[in-house]
């Protein structure tokens, strides 16, 4: 297990566990592009981690696991990677604008690079679940698309121009390259925001059905943040 931070260890964290490495920004990105506040930058190197396995989940510190899964969830037995697309998440349509969500105009520009260089038109954004990974892929596309890797990894703060790699175009590419495959998963999207986030949680807890859920916080108005906060 490889947790990346920016040099913080929770105190509560066994460093000495076999298994357990924690990842300093500066082992993966270079000097130049530090400090980073933004995920995409960090996101474009995960794949340089010193010792990464060939296939690999990536989680979000949102992400996390409702029951016992294995690699089979997430990979088929030949090692393709699955890739679960969102059909209620389109990717918005037009260029990238400073209007856009981050993660908007990142997934535009996966769209574009898909379309200009694989003829494949991508429409859907990723589901919020572990992202399946093979490092091959993640390699091949930097030697491919050395600009726009690089242009992310250098992005500071989030940028119209970034691209999202392993959440988005990862997947894709790894489809049209013929190492991915479609596949299907029992997860569950919580934002604390909802009415409804309460009764999910309740429901995960006493169902203990779902592979993973994620927990995630989006735009809230002001009454709600101390309810969220909570």
């Amino acid at each position: 297990v490889y947790i990346v931070t920016a040099g913080q260890v929770p105190s509560w964290l066994d460093v000495d566990h076999p298994d357990i490495r924690v990842i300093d920004h500066a082992e993966i990105l270079d000097p130049e592009c530090l400090p980073t506040f933004n995920s995409h930058a960090i996101e474009a190197r995960l794949h340089h981690i010193d010792g990464l396995a060939e296939h690999y989940l990536y989680l979000n510190d949102d992400f996390m696991f409702g029951r016992q899964v294995t690699a089979g969830t997430f990979f088929t037995a030949n090692g393709l990677a699955k890739l679960f697309p969102d059909e209620l998440a389109p990717i918005p349509s037009g260029p990238p604008t400073l209007d856009d969500r981050p993660v908007d105009s990142a997934s535009k520009n996966v769209e574009a690079l898909m379309r200009r260089h694989l003829g494949m038109h991508v429409g859907s954004k990723m589901r919020h679940v572990p992202y399946p990974q093979r490092r091959s892929v993640l390699d091949e596309m930097e030697e491919r698309f050395p600009e726009e890797f690089q242009r992310t990894a250098a992005s500071r703060f989030r940028h119209p121009t970034d691209i999202n790699i392993p959440s988005c175009f990862a997947h894709y590419y790894a489809f049209a390259t013929g190492r991915a495959v479609l596949g299907d998963i029992e997860a569950e999207y919580i934002n604390v925001g909802s009415r409804w986030s309460g009764l999910q949680m309740r429901r995960l807890l006493e169902r203990r059905d779902r592979d993973a859920f994620c927990v995630n916080e989006t735009e809230l108005e002001p009454a709600q943040v101390e309810t969220v906060d909570r």
